[in-house]
């Protein structure tokens, strides 16, 4: 099996939506969260969907595609299951407004630590650079801050977030008024896949693939790059 760690960057703002959501305060849809930790993710489930969409309409043979995902969910007459695991995304590094510069990257040690443990799960040997080379090993814009994990959390909760106020106009009358939580443009994520050759290797890697909703409103396009 080929296994790729991915740094999925968020080019635009990202809302993976929580459907179990069911919060009473004002956000009306929720971002996907980690059911451990409680940090933002994508669940492996929207990630496959999103880059089995990006690979159907890339121009992928139907019978690589189907290899690699499986039969359509509404082809009954077939059942062919997929041959690539995807796990979740997980958050790495968020941006945070600086008062020198337009943002930083921050994370934590915490973070770091279960990225490094997940890598060398999947692949032997992975080490983690220095702090000093983290962003550039991992080709990031801004410096980066390694902070607290108990000030990491409060940068990713809902009341740090960025929430969208979205409107339904009919006629110029507000009609539908919600509010959204997104993670913010140039947020990394990674995630790991497993596969049994390079074909979706060298179908994703460097592309931009839209993930979650909104797309027609510019939301969720996301780089994938493989480290």
């Amino acid at each position: 099996m080929n296994t790729n760690i991915w740094l999925i960057t968020a080019k635009t703002n990202l809302h993976a939506g929580n459907e179990n959501n069911s919060s009473y305060g004002i956000i009306d849809n929720a971002v996907q969260r980690d059911a451990l930790c409680g940090l933002p993710c994508i669940n492996s489930s929207s990630l496959k969907g999103a880059v089995n969409e990006f690979c159907c309409h890339s121009g992928m043979p139907a019978a690589s595609r189907k290899k690699i995902f499986g039969s359509d969910k509404n082809d009954r007459s077939d059942s062919q299951k997929g041959s690539s695991v995807f796990f979740d995304a997980r958050i790495l590094f968020l941006p945070v407004q600086d008062d020198e510069n337009l943002f930083h990257y921050a994370t934590s040690r915490d973070v770091l630590d279960m990225f490094k443990e997940r890598a060398g799960i999947f692949s032997p040997g992975y080490q983690l650079p220095a702090d000093n080379a983290l962003q550039q090993k991992f080709g990031l814009c801004r410096k980066v801050e390694i902070v607290s994990s108990e000030s990491f959390k409060e940068l990713c909760n809902d009341e740090n977030l960025p929430i969208i106020a979205r409107n339904v106009l009919d006629n110029g009358v507000s009609m539908n008024l919600w509010y959204e939580q997104v993670l913010p443009a140039e947020t990394v994520l990674y995630s790991i896949t497993c596969d049994s050759d390079d074909t979706l290797e060298k179908a994703i890697n460097g592309k931009i693939i839209q993930i979650g909703a909104n797309a027609t409103i510019g939301y969720g396009y996301c780089k994938f790059t493989k480290i």
